[in-house]
C-alpha cells in the first residue's frame, strides 16, 4: 500500500475534529462531550427499562467526573483484560467485549465512590445495557461528526 493511498484513506475517513491539525486539547474535548452525552443516555435508557435509579449521576458534578474517569479507567484497564480474556473473545467470536466494556463502567464507578463522586449503578446488568447504551451512542455521534458521514467509501 503506497503513502499516498494510505494519506487520503486518513483524511477521507478521520473526521475533522479528530485529524492531526486539531489541537489534543479539542480532540480530548470533543470525546469527553460525546462520552457525557452517551451517559446521560444510558441513565435514561437504564432507569426507562428498569426500575428508576439503577444507573443514577446525582449532580453536575457527576455528570462531568464520571466520564472523565471512565475516559481513563477505559484506557488503562481494558487493554489489559482484553488481553486476559483473550480466549473467551475468540470463543465467543467477540461478543465477550460487551462483558469487559460492563466491568470497566463497574470499576468505574467504584472509582468514583473513591472519590466521592455521586455515581451509581446498581447491579451488574444495568451496567451491561450501560455500556450498551454507551458504545452504540458514542458510536452514532462519531459517525455523524465525521466529514462525510454516510458517503459511500470506495476500496481502492
Amino acid at each position: 500500500m503506497s503513502r499516498v493511498i494510505w494519506v487520503r484513506y486518513w483524511d477521507e475517513t478521520e473526521p475533522p475534529w479528530d485529524q492531526g491539525d486539531v489541537p489534543w486539547i479539542v480532540r480530548i474535548a470533543v470525546r469527553w462531550g460525546i462520552t457525557i452525552v452517551a451517559f446521560l443516555a444510558a441513565e435514561v435508557f437504564v432507569n426507562w427499562l428498569y426500575d428508576p435509579d439503577r444507573f443514577h449521576l446525582d449532580d453536575a458534578a457527576a455528570i462531568l467526573l464520571a466520564p472523565a474517569i471512565f475516559f481513563a479507567v477505559r484506557a488503562v484497564l481494558r487493554p489489559v483484560l482484553l488481553l486476559l480474556t483473550c480466549p473467551l473473545q475468540i470463543i465467543t467470536l467477540g461478543l465477550f467485549i460487551f462483558v469487559v466494556n460492563a466491568l470497566v463502567l463497574l470499576f468505574t464507578e467504584e472509582v468514583c465512590d473513591l472519590f466521592s463522586i455521586d455515581f451509581e449503578i446498581d447491579g451488574f446488568w444495568p451496567a451491561f445495557i450501560g455500556a450498551l447504551v454507551i458504545s452504540a451512542v458514542s458510536f452514532a455521534f462519531s459517525r455523524v461528526l465525521r466529514r462525510h458521514p454516510f458517503r459511500q467509501q470506495r476500496w481502492l
